[in-house]
């Protein structure tokens, strides 16, 4: 809205050279969750099917009293950001389908159990993503290519996920369940630059979480909580010194990088 250079979805490979990028740019992008449990109780509970649930089947259904990272749509039939309340939807639509049929055709296994808490708040994985100096893409993380504004770390290898193809299949357009593609969990370390973490057109907006400069394939390293939660704190500091030296994001990295370093090792002016 403030008319920040920002990209959606994914890139093609023509466009960031990345080995992972597919060959056409799309609007696919990571889905978004609403996580649920349920307990076990005394006593009978019913769940009834109704009308506008999903249809589950013996040889299709979930049998299970909690949901994993694996619960969750969007992918590029709804855009994460205008469509948010459609995609939570969909996520209630499917639990509260799934746990009825469970619920009417599986009592022996769960007529003791109740839903005990579906957060209603959606975890987003994905969304605009802003351009900085720098866009970190999938050969700098791969490569370990090192900047020398090198300054968040993530272990976290990159992680992508997609629409899970017999769901896909059963729920053409409605898909509510990923799988993921991480062949190097936790155990690939890198540090990225801090011209990610600056708009490259808007000279006073720093950005720090899943918005940052990077591509589709990269954010599915840097997307994770304690690195963002990293972010938040070197944005911190980057804010801090721009007050005390007059200056923008950008003039951080072209004159004031080692007092920036100083402040993060320090942490205190």
């Amino acid at each position: 809205l403030a008319g920040a250079d920002h990209r959606y979805g994914r890139e093609s490979k023509g466009i960031t050279n990345e080995a992972s990028a597919p060959l056409k740019e799309d609007n696919l992008v990571m889905g978004s969750s609403n996580q649920w449990n349920a307990i076990q109780t005394n006593e009978t509970t019913h769940f009834p099917i109704k009308p506008w649930m999903l249809k589950f089947s013996e040889d299709y259904h979930f049998p299970l009293t909690r949901s994993s990272w694996n619960w969750e749509s969007g992918f590029n039939n709804f855009h994460t950001v205008h469509q948010a309340e459609e995609i939570r939807d969909l996520n209630m639509r499917a639990i509260y389908s799934n746990w009825a049929f469970l619920k009417t055709n599986k009592r022996e296994q769960f007529g003791f159990y109740k839903l005990n808490e579906l957060q209603h708040v959606t975890g987003k994985r994905e969304s605009f993503r802003l351009m900085g100096d720098h866009i970190l893409t999938e050969e700098d993380v791969v490569n370990k290519v090192e900047y020398p504004d090198a300054v968040v770390t993530t272990n976290w290898g990159i992680d992508l996920h997609y629409p899970e193809p017999e769901n896909s299949r059963r729920f053409p357009g409605m898909e509510f369940i990923a799988y993921a593609v991480h062949e190097l969990r936790e155990v690939d370390v890198y540090t990225f630059p801090y011209r990610c973490l600056y708009s490259r057109n808007i000279s006073n907006l720093f950005m720090a979480g899943r918005n940052i400069s990077v591509t589709h394939i990269a954010l599915g390293t840097v997307r994770v909580q304690r690195t963002t939660g990293m972010m938040g704190e070197v944005i911190g500091a980057a804010a801090y010194l721009c007050k005390e030296k007059e200056c923008f994001p950008r003039d951080i990295y072209n004159f004031y990088l080692v007092d920036f370093f100083n402040l993060i090792e320090t942490g205190c002016p």
